[in-house]
């Protein structure tokens, strides 16, 4: 009998090896399947970073927001600074009629915001960017501001000119661009 009761011993013995063993087995495979997708998923973060390189060329292209309460010496500087070759003269809507007659015009002064001298029944905001033609830039001040502006260019002799013809169909930065490669004076925004 005494035999009988050391086979059920060691049965048992098994029995328990057994049981605890492949819990823990489980667990470890269970952990390792998991932890797998996880680096998996932190390595396609890497792919994210050239996007982020794509996107720095855009920064460059600068597009100047204009609205009512900006001051017209800030938004000269800035055009001046985005456009290095151009500047902008911004005048009455009555100076029109004094270029038509070839006399000289004088500027708005520069300390005043575009919201005080604009048309009483005028208002909205403008944005300039490289792509836009002249010709829409010195259109858009006159109908939402009802101010007459030209995009004016300095030769390398000194003499100062407003665009006109042929140069006003030009996108800013291509004309820019010619100004540049002409020898015009660079950094004049008065």
């Amino acid at each position: 009998m005494a035999t009988t009761t050391k086979k059920a011993t060691t049965t048992k013995t098994a029995a328990k090896k057994t049981t605890t063993a492949k819990p823990a087995a489980k667990k470890t495979t269970t952990t390792a399947k998991k932890a797998a997708p996880v680096k998996k998923a932190t390595t396609a973060k890497p792919a994210a970073k050239p996007a982020t390189k794509k996107a720095a060329p855009l920064k460059t292209a600068v597009e100047l927001s204009v609205t009512g309460n900006k001051k017209i010496g800030t938004l000269m500087k800035e055009f001046n600074k985005q456009f290095p070759y151009l500047r902008l003269k911004i005048c009455y809507s009555y100076a029109r009629q004094a270029v038509a007659k070839g006399e000289s015009i004088s500027g708005i002064d520069p300390d005043k915001t575009l919201a005080s001298v604009r048309r009483a029944d005028s208002g909205g905001d403008i944005s300039i960017s490289g792509n836009k033609k002249i010709k829409s830039l010195e259109k858009e001040f006159d109908t939402v501001f009802g101010l007459y502006v030209q995009v004016c260019y300095t030769e390398k002799d000194g003499h100062r000119y407003y665009t006109s013809g042929s140069a006003d169909e030009m996108t800013l930065a291509a004309f820019n661009k010619k100004c540049e490669a002409d020898g015009c004076q660079k950094g004049l925004w008065k």
